[in-house]
């Protein structure tokens, strides 16, 4: 591991990996690039070693091994630009954690050695943004793609790769276009089709407050509508003609469907609809290929009554068994809820699944 990393943007996901980094007593100084209040908290939470604001670009670019830029997206591609004016006097490796690669690994290039740049994208987050929710886990079985510019030349990036590996993520190497393609279709579009939905709610509906009625699937459609358009703006102006390309092909697939509706009552076309549509969804759990996969899940049934998870959660707190997600499934009022929780080995699973069964939990594993 190198032995200065710089964070430039100090919120949830920089604050994240210098959590992680400090947590294991590593040999590394964690150099932290941000706003003065956010540096503050950050010292207080000792979360860093080394305290810079952001116009300090010749202070904290010396003696950096590993710079990590972590703001929004039109925040790296200044930041680079501020970067290419200037020389270091050792090698430096630059990356990013920008949500398209295209414009970022076009800017990247252009800065001059002993810099060396490799655009990023580690596929890990949360809808809380600050330092105040840092979470060392937070990459654990997560995607990090790569974008170099030279991918046979892996010694170059080698620091960012070690990093991943410490942070227990998946590096996935792509060229920038191939990122925003695949960006755009299974995260880009999505976020717009959401925000579409849940803002073409017809006045019928609204007028009577018939939209409190949504059932599960309405509301998981629409969760992303409540997406923050700061983050938003500087990936669809970075990403538009792929965004716009993926919406032009989910449109004519909605055409299909409205075709098979009209088609009615002969089903063959409305059957076609959801053959695909079970086919392409069980294509994202395919075995192997998927990082979340990685985890070892059960679902545990609940009864409708106060305290239900935490008769559940506690158990496994009190004997240490360390779980990695939660989702709470099939809620309705009176009925019994399901709830589906991750470990990362086996054994824990298997022990969850024995303490539970023990306390006469009704438990599956999946």
């Amino acid at each position: 591991m190198v032995g200065r990393i710089t964070l430039v943007g100090f919120g949830l996901l920089a604050s994240s990996i210098a959590s992680a980094l400090k947590q294991s007593k590593l040999p590394v100084r964690v150099r932290a690039v941000s706003s003065a209040g956010t540096l503050k908290r950050a010292q207080e939470l000792k979360l860093a070693d080394e305290f810079f604001e952001y116009g300090d670009v010749e202070a904290w670019v010396a003696d950096s091994d590993l710079i990590l830029l972590c703001t929004p997206i039109l925040g790296i591609l200044s930041t680079l630009e501020t970067l290419s004016a200037i020389t270091p006097k050792h090698p430096v490796l630059v990356s990013d954690i920008g949500s398209t690669k295209s414009a970022i690994c076009k800017a990247g290039a252009k800065l001059k050695a002993p810099f060396t740049f490799v655009g990023a994208h580690p596929m890990a987050g949360s809808e809380k943004r600050t330092l105040e929710f840092n979470d060392p886990s937070l990459f654990e079985n997560a995607y990090w793609f790569l974008c170099p510019m030279d991918a046979g030349d892996t010694a170059s990036y080698a620091a960012l790769t070690e990093l991943i590996s410490f942070l227990h993520a998946e590096p996935v190497l792509l060229q920038p276009e191939e990122h925003d393609g695949m960006m755009a279709w299974l995260s880009h579009m999505p976020q717009m089709v959401s925000s579409t939905l849940a803002g073409n709610l017809p006045s019928r509906l609204l007028e009577h407050n018939f939209q409190h009625f949504a059932g599960r699937g309405f509301r998981d459609m629409t969760r992303i509508a409540a997406s923050h358009w700061g983050m938003w703006h500087d990936i669809l102006l970075t990403n538009r003609e792929q965004i716009a390309l993926a919406l032009a092909e989910f449109a004519k697939g909605i055409e299909e469907t409205q075709n098979a509706i009209a088609a009615l009552p002969d089903d063959t076309l409305a059957h076609a609809v959801f053959t695909r549509g079970n086919e392409g969804r069980a294509s994202l759990f395919a075995p192997g290929r998927n990082a979340g996969s990685l985890f070892h899940e059960i679902t545990v049934q609940l009864k409708d009554k106060p305290g239900a998870i935490l008769s559940v959660m506690q158990p496994l707190a009190d004997v240490h068994l360390n779980i990695r997600d939660i989702e709470l499934m099939k809620v309705r009022e009176n009925l019994a809820g399901t709830l589906l929780l991750a470990f990362k080995t086996e054994e824990e699973a298997s022990a969850a699944v024995k303490l539970l069964r023990y306390l006469e939990f009704e438990v599956e594993e999946r």
